[in-house]
């Protein structure tokens, strides 16, 4: 009796799938299981979009001939799901730094910053005239900004999405927006019939 129980109760824990979690690498590119945005989607709207700017002659002819420097500012989102804004900032400033077109402000001037300065300025050991003091950092001429947007709606068992991301670039000191672009991103999903 006591052996048939144990059997039984190990076939259950077998079939439960208690033998323990599975992981496995995902294509970064795959076919699309939802109506709602996907990795691969972002990835593929930031590329788009600093490929647009990158290619955009007439703004890199007025704007970008010195190197100017750039800050992102907020990004958006307007949408119901909950996306981390900041991670595709991050992906934006990564691929526009690689171009070498532009130089980047960090906005963030921590504890080590300035225990640097101060030791460079107090210690003895650095040469006053190459020490770096406090008041020189670099300002931004031009920032970046964006928006995350969504439309959705429902028709029978089909459930319709529309993604608009749009990013301008603001030239501080004219106010005036120097370049600008959006792309758009439209899923469908159709709800499964039991059965099939």
């Amino acid at each position: 009796m006591k052996h048939s129980l144990f059997i039984a109760c190990a076939a259950a824990m077998a079939l439960c799938g208690c033998v323990g979690p599975r992981a496995s690498e995902v294509q970064l590119d795959q076919q699309a299981k939802t109506s709602r945005l996907e990795p691969q989607d972002i990835r593929r709207t930031v590329e788009k979009m600093v490929d647009s700017m990158l290619m955009d002659r007439e703004f890199i002819a007025e704007y970008v001939a010195g190197k100017p420097v750039l800050d992102i500012g907020p990004m958006e989102n307007r949408t119901t799901m909950h996306l981390d804004m900041k991670s595709i900032a991050d992906s934006i400033r990564t691929k526009l730094v690689r171009s070498r077109k532009f130089r980047f402000m960090d906005r963030t001037t921590s504890a080590t910053d300035l225990q640097f300065m101060n030791d460079q300025q107090l210690n003895g050991m650095t040469d006053p005239s190459k020490a770096v003091a406090a008041g020189q950092q670099s300002a931004a001429q031009l920032y970046l900004y964006g928006a995350l947007t969504e439309m959705h709606e429902k028709v029978g068992g089909v459930t319709d999405r529309y993604y608009k991301f749009t990013l301008n670039m603001k030239d501080i000191a004219s106010g005036e927006i120097a370049w600008t672009d959006e792309q758009e991103i439209r899923k469908q999903q159709t709800r499964a019939l039991l059965g099939l």
